[in-house]
């Protein structure tokens, strides 16, 4: 997977940010991101208001980082490492993509459009930096000499939002795994792969 690795933080600002990623996430199950204040997440997270302010500029940085850490989190615990595409590795990109989806619907109460809205950024933004890998190290530039790898990616990643979207969104939706062999071939066909 290609994932952008940062140097990790020290241990202090790894837990201060666990703990307020927590408390978002636990607050988020019985109520709606929009009426959360950042005195019910700093008391949550038993932290003071410039503590919170060392790390996040505000509630909304609180759950892009939320979102995106979730994210990397479940891709790597489901998807190895791998280094080139097959579609094993799609299959199981967009598996994770619906159960990620899937749990946050379950655990958080999503409803206002701007809070969605964020949530399908960050995902398909790191799902379209695993494609760029995956198109790059492909090297097939006769099947991308017309849509550059980024655009591919791009427009691949919304796809897989999309099937994974749909399914989590049915009120009976049959096993992700066979949903997904059938989604597939029309997310391999944006890949031009």
């Amino acid at each position: 997977m290609m994932l952008t690795q940062e140097k990790p933080p020290d241990l202090r600002v790894r837990r201060t940010r666990h703990m307020l990623q927590q408390a978002l996430m636990e607050l988020m199950a019985t109520q709606s991101f929009q009426t959360i204040t950042l005195q019910d997440i700093t008391d949550k997270a038993m932290v003071n208001r410039a503590t919170f302010y060392d790390h996040f500029v505000d509630k909304y940085a609180l759950l892009e980082h939320s979102v995106q850490e979730s994210f990397k989190q479940t891709l790597h615990s489901q998807v190895p490492e791998p280094e080139r595409f097959s579609e094993a590795n799609l299959h199981l990109l967009v598996v994770t993509m619906c159960e990620f989806l899937s749990q946050l619907r379950n655990h958080c109460r999503l409803t206002d459009q701007h809070t969605l809205l964020l949530v399908q950024t960050k995902v398909t933004a790191l799902v379209a930096e695993i494609l760029v890998g995956w198109l790059h190290d492909a090297k097939r530039k006769e099947a991308l000499s017309r849509t550059p790898a980024p655009v591919a990616a791009a427009a691949v990643s919304w796809s897989i939002y999309g099937v994974a979207l749909y399914w989590s969104q049915q009120e009976k939706p049959e096993p992700v795994k066979t949903y997904v062999t059938k989604a597939l071939p029309l997310v391999r066909a944006g890949l031009g792969l």
